[in-house]
């Protein structure tokens, strides 16, 4: 399955952005990001299922939260980076 990371600034706004996720009616769970596009070492981010992407966008912008860079997690276990 295909799975979207959205980065955030801190370990709060990545539970603030799932809460609000989670308010939409959209899975979202708060995990670490993964030491493979970790620019700075560590940090958070929120993992959304590829069917709810647009939808968690939608309900972000909404929320006024908006995440720093968003990957997309291939089902083969590589990494891309989205440009909005």
């Amino acid at each position: 399955m295909v799975y979207y990371l959205l980065i955030c600034r801190s370990l709060t706004y990545a539970q603030r952005t799932a809460k609000a996720l989670e308010r939409a009616g959209i899975t979202a769970i708060v995990t670490k990001v993964p030491q493979l596009i970790a620019s700075d070492g560590c940090g958070y981010c929120v993992k959304v299922s590829s069917k709810h992407v647009s939808h968690a966008l939608v309900a972000l912008r909404d929320a006024e939260l908006y995440p720093i860079k968003i990957f997309v997690l291939y089902a083969d276990g590589n990494y891309g980076e989205v440009t909005l």
